[in-house]
């Protein structure tokens, strides 16, 4: 699983707004149509015809296209942010939509994205500042997801709100027994792991 931050300012609009509330994610190049059975060589061919790049800027324009349409999968993770929040989601399959236009500020290149929390600015580690810092139109985590250390901050998913609903009728000693469980996986010597602990004893504590 991989971690990705993406711009969410398009043409000077910041579209930060638009990404949490209609569920997606996307990039420039609204003309180049959908790119997902093509191959690199008929997308050069597809923004010569559409848009005016300069040679030495058309190879990180199709890096980006290659990110966005094939690197990333279902499954992965994305960053955007804005002065405030770090918002973390899952992203979803790629697909393109011309349904309103096409012009030069629509956004047509798109994954839907289940947002899955925010994290204060403040809070988040060097790893992540620097992911967010980086001027690229898509940048990629380098280091294990892990190292971002998001967990304790992502809404429970709906298999863990299906777990809390079904708890009600647990007693309060089969409830200790499985925190003794998880404040002893705290010590794991395995990173995941004890991440995973930790976030559901910090969601316990919130209820």
């Amino acid at each position: 699983m991989n971690l990705f931050h993406i711009q969410s300012t398009i043409h000077g609009t910041d579209r930060t707004a638009d990404f949490l509330e209609d569920n997606f994610i996307g990039i420039d190049w609204p003309a180049t149509g959908d790119l997902e059975q093509l191959s690199a060589e008929e997308w050069k061919e597809q923004i010569g015809q559409h848009y005016t790049i300069p040679e030495s800027e058309l190879s990180g324009v199709i890096d980006t296209l290659q990110t966005f349409v094939k690197i990333m999968q279902d499954g992965d993770h994305v960053i955007v942010h804005d002065d405030e929040w770090v918002y973390v989601g899952d992203i979803g399959d790629y697909f393109y939509d011309d349904s309103v236009s096409i012009e030069e500020d629509s956004i047509c290149h798109r994954r839907g994205v289940t947002w899955l929390g925010r994290i204060p600015l403040t809070e988040i580690n060097d790893k992540v500042r620097a992911l967010i810092s980086n001027a690229s139109i898509i940048s990629t985590f380098e280091y294990p997801l892990s190292q971002a250390q998001l967990e304790p901050w992502i809404s429970r998913t709906s298999e863990t709100e299906t777990v809390v609903q079904h708890s009600v009728g647990v007693d309060d000693g089969t409830v200790q027994e499985a925190l003794d469980v998880l404040r002893k996986a705290l010590q794991s010597e395995d990173e995941e792991l004890r991440i995973r602990a930790a976030t559901a004893i910090l969601q316990y504590a919130k209820k």
